[in-house]
């Protein structure tokens, strides 16, 4: 349609059917539609060869979306942040790995301390021979061996000091990464809360756009809008649906990186041994778990534990 109005601007130019100035902003108009829709064809042209390549499918294949059904809701925003906070200081992945590397430090630690010890070797077996001269064919014998690394005496002091060390290096990346585990919580809730804003904005326009559309459709049907006009509308309507599914995503986002943040990522096994429904399932319940937060009374207590 957008090439037709074109066509018709200039044919309208050229045998000076109307003013020149007004042909010239009405091919003006016209090619920046066709600016807006070309830049959407290019985007949504390479994204069908990312997506083509994400869920391995033939890059030549044509592929059909379907919509979701299910929107973003502002539920996860009614938790409090406490219990936020408390669930990632206890479930967050990252804090959880430096928990456990301060805890390996402190056991390398007493292994450092049991190596500055002597070696006590104990040693007992009963022993049996067949030659017939001998007077005792069997006996018994034991044994003990002690024994010191002498250079222990010399390195033991600083042995002891760089595990010390290690202890307090993991001790303080805990402390660092409970902190930036906290930073991001009030980070990845407020992105979140952006995001469902734009998105509202986002899927608001793209309504109004395309009920404004639909009266200029039918105006252009009964001959009393141009076509031009017809096209700007129409070209809106489509750019305000690709804003919308892509402040969708983005809001979709958002909310996996508060959830990954929180540590209540879904539990999903193997996606070798698990059908395409039941992890569509998983995942959706996942989403709707945020009323299940609840604050916990031994959080403290959970982390301390952990240390």
């Amino acid at each position: 349609m957008a090439e037709e109005a074109l066509t018709d601007a200039r044919r309208a130019e050229t045998e000076r059917l109307r003013n020149p100035l007004d042909a010239l902003r009405y091919q003006r108009q016209v090619l920046e539609n066709l600016r807006l829709l070309e830049a959407i064809d290019q985007e949504l042209s390479t994204a069908q060869v990312e997506l083509a390549a994400l869920i391995n499918a033939p890059l030549g294949q044509p592929l059909t979306l379907v919509a979701p059904l299910e929107s973003v809701s502002r539920e996860a925003l009614a938790v409090p942040v406490e219990v936020m906070e408390e669930n990632a200081m206890t479930a967050n992945a990252d804090l959880r790995e430096q928990h456990y590397n301060a805890r390996i430090a402190r056991e390398e630690t007493r292994k450092t301390l049991v190596k500055l010890f002597p070696n006590l070797i104990f040693n007992y077996g009963a022993n049996y021979d067949t030659d017939n001269y001998l007077l005792n064919n069997n006996w018994r014998e034991a044994s003990v061996q002690l024994s010191f690394n002498l250079f222990n005496l010399f390195t033991g002091s600083t042995q002891i000091k760089l595990t010390e060390a290690g202890v307090a290096l993991a001790d303080q990346r805990r402390v660092a990464m409970q902190m930036a585990v906290m930073a991001q919580v009030h980070l990845a809730r407020q992105q979140y809360a952006n995001a469902l804003n734009q998105y509202n904005r986002a899927d608001a326009i793209w309504e109004t756009d395309r009920r404004i559309a639909e009266h200029m459709k039918n105006r252009a049907d009964t001959q009393t809008q141009s076509k031009l006009d017809s096209v700007a509308n129409q070209t809106t309507a489509i750019l305000s649906l690709l804003r919308r599914f892509q402040a969708l995503a983005v809001a979709q986002a958002a909310e996996a990186k508060l959830q990954a943040t929180l540590g209540i990522d879904p539990l999903i096994g193997s996606v070798d041994e698990i059908t395409l429904a039941d992890l569509t399932r998983d995942i959706t319940r996942s989403q709707n778990n945020w009323s299940k937060l609840e604050p916990r009374a031994n959080a403290t207590a959970s982390v301390e534990a952990a240390q």
